[in-house]
């Protein structure tokens, strides 16, 4: 079963942002993989040179002894200096002991834990594995660890370079090949990756953030702008809320901006066709209960002629039916041309102004207390000062169709009583009969245009909770239909916005 719930529709103010947000996501991507693939390369680089410096600075200690073989010379020359970034030059401590040489094991200056450290050593933090082989051609090591491979390749400035999986590590190896006194040799360095993945994790790490706090301002600025942007559409949501409803006027269009202007001269349009159709039809509702009014006033004269002249009984009677049937269709006629003025649209805001509602009922307590003491009906109010913002003409026609409904349904020797005031802050009109009431079942159809209530006395036309209903609605006001305050009644309540 398929649900008929609409579904959400985002905003401008939402659309715009997630068009911004994945592009410039894209670009933080795009932007961090080019800065890591600018920085990678000639850090490797870097790192490549210091490690051929080393190979260079272990051939330059090869040399040939008295025997004719060559070997490498101890060499203490103190401590060997470190830069950090910003500091001046700092002492390593001392190798440990003053062994002599052997096989296998580098000098001093050029052990794994006491050989020069570049600024990026001291960055990342890491003691890297460093080992070196010094070999000849046949392949004979003079120095260093046996097991570790030459770098084969392309030789460019007696260098190569390469990668190898060595006692469980990773090593970058640089091979320098050079010759002493005659006999070439291959002096081969490595040194595990740990300390440059380091180093580019971290610099990508700081490019990351980096970037992504830059994201973060250019999509606060885009909010920002966003939000100014659609200022103008904002103002005109406020002035469409802040409209009355039976305002129909076009709206302006100097503070619109090129984008919305055809949706609001749309509107506007759409306002002059309903206020021209409203019209139309008012005019003809006016018309006609006009043009019913004279034929109905003459033909109610030529009965009471024509009674006053006949004295057949039978004759009389239906002449005095014919009378009612005149005076039910004359007072049809007059609310249908109620009910098409009570229209929302048939009056604009400068017809609104200040009413005393107990000015009001006192009015129409007066115009109707003759109706009400011919049906021996008691008529009274209750007023309390108290004051609405609507138009005169209406509420009095509101209020005589209450009363008029009143009177039609209080039995004889009943009582009426007409009340304004407050209630929690919001100003009321009431009027409450001692009649039958009206069950909580009809109270909604009762207002339908034409609806005659159960026990009707047939006088009624239908249309007078309907024009109630109609004023309630053009004023902002809430028509209840409630039980009386004390025993059998119906108490019709008018509550106006506060």
């Amino acid at each position: 079963m398929s649900s008929s719930r609409p579904s959400r529709v985002p905003s401008i103010r939402s659309r715009l942002f997630g068009y911004l947000l994945l592009p410039l996501v894209l670009l933080l991507i795009a932007s961090i993989w080019a800065d890591h693939r600018t920085y990678v390369s000639p850090m490797y680089d870097m790192f490549d040179r210091a490690l051929s410096h080393s190979a260079v600075a272990i051939a330059s200690h090869v040399h040939k002894g008295p025997d004719g073989h060559l070997y490498v010379e101890k060499q203490d020359p103190g401590p060997p200096l470190i830069h950090g970034p910003g500091e001046g030059p700092m002492p390593l401590p001392p190798p440990p002991g003053d062994e002599p040489f052997e096989r296998g094991r580098p000098p001093g200056r050029f052990d794994p834990e006491y050989r020069p450290m570049s600024w990026m050593r001291l960055y990342s933090g890491a003691h890297e594995n460093f080992v070196y082989r010094v070999s000849q051609a046949d392949g004979t090591t003079l120095a260093g660890d046996e097991t570790l491979p030459m770098t084969t390749g392309e030789i460019i400035d007696n260098l190569t370079y390469g990668e190898t999986r060595h006692k469980g590590l990773y090593y970058r190896l640089a091979s320098y090949h050079t010759v002493v006194d005659g006999e070439p040799i291959v002096v081969t360095v490595g040194e595990t990756v740990h300390r440059r993945d380091t180093i580019v994790r971290r610099l990508d790490t700081l490019v990351g953030v980096s970037d992504g706090i830059q994201l973060l301002l250019v999509l606060g600025l885009c909010l920002f702008g966003i939000r100014i942007a659609l200022r103008p559409i904002n103002r005109l949501r406020d002035q469409i809320m802040q409209r009355e409803p039976q305002s129909l006027q076009p709206l302006p269009l100097d503070p619109i901006p090129s984008e919305v202007r055809p949706l609001v001269q749309s509107m506007n349009t759409l306002f002059v066709t309903v206020r021209d159709s409203t019209l139309a039809q008012q005019h003809f509702l006016t018309n006609a209960a006009h043009q019913l009014r004279t034929p109905l006033t003459g033909l109610k004269a030529q009965l009471e002629v024509l009674a006053n002249e006949t004295q057949d009984r039978a004759q009389q009677e239906r002449i005095s039916r014919l009378q009612g049937s005149v005076d039910r269709l004359a007072h049809t006629a007059n609310q249908l041309l109620a009910l098409a003025r009570a229209e929302p649209s048939a009056h604009g805001p400068s017809d609104f102004v200040a009413i005393q509602l107990d000015a009001l009922i006192s009015a129409v307590v007066g115009s109707m207390l003759d109706r009400a003491l011919t049906h021996d009906i008691d008529l009274g109010a209750e007023c309390e000062p108290v004051q609405v913002h609507g138009v005169y003409w209406l509420l009095h026609e509101l209020l005589i169709n209450l009363v008029d409904n009143a009177i039609r349904h209080t039995p004889k020797q009943g009582n009426i009583t007409l009340r304004c005031g407050r209630h929690n802050g919001a100003p009321y009109l009431e009027v409450e009969d001692s009649g039958p009431g009206i069950p909580a079942a009809e109270r909604e159809r009762v207002r339908e245009r034409f609806y005659r209530a159960a026990g009707s006395d047939g006088q009624s036309s239908g249309l007078g909770l309907a024009i109630v209903e109609e004023i309630a609605r053009s004023h902002r006001a809430r028509f209840q239909i409630l039980d009386a305050h004390e025993g059998t009644g119906a108490r019709m309540r008018i509550e106006f916005p506060p």
